[in-house]
């Protein structure tokens, strides 16, 4: 039986959509010698406003453990995509900011994103993409 014509459920369907998705991606950023984690925290400084994003914020907007994201900050620190400048209004804060190559990099992240998702949701009409969008939203 072909899996395709499976009845599998939400779950798995949505996984299979998301491990395509992070695939694509992947191949897209190793272009740019940039891992899919690097990529997001890099769109995360972008679009946040770099008056307030420190390491703390950032592992929040990620949802995941401050100790988890230092050694993907600290490799990218080395590779000059971010760098950390002590906060105006607090010495003891550390904010991220996004260097010159860093957003070269975002420029280019942004114009494969939207490769990717001609790629993967091509298919749809716009209705559909937005409903898709929607009901993901409500998901988180």
């Amino acid at each position: 039986m072909d899996s395709f014509t499976i009845d599998m459920g939400i779950t798995p369907l949505l996984y299979k959509v998301a491990h395509k998705c992070n695939h694509t991606c992947n191949e897209k950023l190793k272009q740019l010698s940039v891992s899919i984690q690097q990529g997001a925290i890099l769109m995360i400084i972008e679009l946040i406003d770099e008056g307030k994003l420190n390491q703390k914020n950032l592992s929040n907007e990620l949802g995941v453990k401050e100790s988890s994201i230092s050694s993907i900050i600290k490799t990218m620190i080395k590779n000059d995509l971010i760098y950390k400048e002590q906060s105006k209004t607090d010495g003891r804060n550390q904010l991220l900011k996004i260097t010159r190559q860093g957003k070269q990099i975002c420029d280019a992240m942004k114009e494969s994103a939207r490769d990717v998702e001609q790629e993967l949701y091509g298919s749809l009409t716009e209705e559909e993409r937005e409903s898709f969008i929607a009901i993901l939203k409500k998901l988180l």
